[in-house]
């Protein structure tokens, strides 16, 4: 991992075209590759990776559990497979109870996520898995609570290999990554990261419809490969 010389996106297509000038053709052309996406930005990325390389792929829903006295401060991720993954000096540092935390991710997955699975994926389960080489796919890591969930979430699935790819993620958390994940390909890795949207110059919420649309494409071609 290199931290490279100041990068800014003109927007999401331009942050995928960089990205995908770093990660090797190989990867992506590997039998049985199936591309991951966790976040909405990230799905815009991961649908044009699928249309250009042929490549099947899903959504991983997950959903965060805030502190009890801060409704902007995240304190754990929950995936759509009950995978939890906490910010333990968060906890700590707030004093919250694990089962606090548990009790969040029961009510945030039947509250929240099973609604998006009925209706993104019409009620269907993530993909399977098994021996499958992963690539997980989002627009911006930040604290890197939700990519290591989706991490846990596929290992736990027998995932052959896990690759995470991204335009931009701080150093340290790519550091961590590394140590969980078989390869982290980033475009700009900075030491001092700001926020994802501070690196893009046009970074615009996705339209609730093109989701379901982009969602929807992809379980028909899922079926075909």
């Amino acid at each position: 991992m290199i931290d490279k010389s100041y990068v800014k996106f003109k927007d999401r297509i331009d942050a995928l075209n960089k990205l995908l000038d770093i990660i090797p053709t190989q990867e992506l052309k590997k039998p049985n590759t199936i591309l991951i996406a966790i976040s909405e930005g990230g799905l815009l990325l991961a649908y044009e990776i699928s249309n250009r390389y042929n490549l099947a792929l899903d959504f991983l829903f997950t959903e965060p559990i805030l502190a009890p006295k801060n409704s902007e401060c995240e304190v754990a991720i929950v995936s759509e497979s009950m995978d939890i993954m906490i910010n333990e000096t968060l906890v700590n540092s707030f004093d919250i109870t694990y089962d606090f935390i548990y009790g969040e991710a029961q009510r945030k997955y039947e509250e929240k996520i099973l609604q998006n699975i009925y209706k993104f994926r019409k009620g269907e389960i993530i993909s399977s898995l098994s021996r499958k080489n992963v690539i997980i796919i989002d627009d911006g890591i930040e604290t890197g609570l939700t990519m290591r969930v989706a991490i846990k979430t596929c290992a736990k699935k027998l995932a052959s290999t896990i690759i995470v790819a991204t335009p931009v993620v701080s150093y340290d958390v790519a550091e961590m990554l590394e140590t969980s994940a078989d390869m982290v390909y980033s475009v700009y890795i900075p030491r001092h990261f700001v926020s994802t949207k501070y690196y893009y110059e046009e970074y615009n919420n996705l339209d609730s419809n093109l989701i379901f649309d982009m969602l929807n494409k992809s379980l028909i071609q899922n079926n075909k490969l």
